[in-house]
């Protein structure tokens, strides 16, 4: 018999992103136009509960929307990718969007409108305690109001359930109000702004987990420093790479399987369309 897949709940964002290829990230005050723009569902809450689900985990999602069309459609398509909605709020703030310019070499630049996301409350998260209690893991990241993150990693950590963070994007609150995690994720310019010496005590995790692009991604614990290489790629958009790798990892807790991941987010353009599947991930890095 096989393996029961493991339980996921994700607090976390979801946005609508509006993608624009240019030939490279435009300067203050600079005007480009772009070749093509695509639009597609994102936030990096949804984004890493899409990478669990396609790597094979069971997986949930808390989270708000807005009562608008976009929203509406999200839950959708999250309920086709066999999530569980039913933690998702509605909003009369209108569902979280993101303008995304990418440029010629897939790097990108964003800026955010969270909207509904910032409507979810500690109260909500509450409501949510059972769910969460009842997971193999929890899987968070810093686009919802930081009081919402800390009560659901409070709630799971009670519960004996595995708390993973992703503490992106990195705000100067979280700096001075962090708290207990299992896993934490990090690039390596927000492991330097955690902890410049990399230190577990400081950065208030038992396992430190730094990517580093196309570099070895690090994983430190107490037994000391492991390198895990990631497969070598040509991207071509960047664009939720890392939320690849943060779900497929709280799936399989193997960083060899969520580097493959995270390589193959990178060869197509968007960041939910870009996420492969289990059987996908297995092949690549099984070459």
């Amino acid at each position: 018999m096989e393996p029961k897949s493991p339980s996921i709940v994700v607090v976390g964002s979801l946005n609508v992103d509006h993608t624009l290829r240019v030939p490279r990230i435009p300067a203050p005050g600079e005007t480009l136009t772009s070749s093509s723009m695509l639009t597609c569902f994102g936030g990096k809450g949804a984004n890493q509960a899409v990478a669990a689900a396609r790597a094979g985990g069971r997986v949930a999602m808390i989270g708000c929307v807005g009562v608008d069309d976009f929203g509406t459609r999200y839950i959708e398509a999250l309920k086709a990718e066999g999530i569980d909605t039913s933690g998702i709020s509605r909003s009369e703030a209108p569902t979280g969007s993101a303008f995304i310019a990418v440029d010629d070499a897939g790097e990108n630049s964003i800026i955010v409108n969270p909207g509904a996301n910032h409507a979810i409350t500690p109260a909500d998260i509450e409501n949510q305690a059972e769910r969460i209690r009842g997971a193999d893991a929890l899987l968070l990241q810093l686009e919802c109001p930081l009081p919402v993150v800390r009560r659901a990693a409070e709630i799971a950590r009670e519960a004996g359930v595995k708390v993973i963070l992703n503490p992106s994007p990195l705000s100067e609150a979280f700096l001075a109000d962090r708290f207990d995690v299992d896993v934490l994720i990090v690039n390596e310019g927000e492991a330097t702004k955690i902890t410049p010496n990399r230190d577990l005590k400081e950065a208030r995790c038992a396992q430190l987990i730094i990517t580093r692009g196309a570099e070895s991604t690090l994983s430190l614990t107490e037994a000391g420093v492991a390198e895990f290489a990631p497969p070598k790629v040509t991207p071509v958009d960047t664009v939720g790479a890392g939320d690849t790798f943060a779900g497929a990892f709280a799936v399989s807790g193997d960083i060899s399987f969520a580097n493959g991941a995270g390589a193959l987010a990178t060869l197509k353009a968007g960041a939910q369309p870009s996420i492969p599947t289990r059987s996908e991930i297995e092949a690549f890095i099984s070459r």
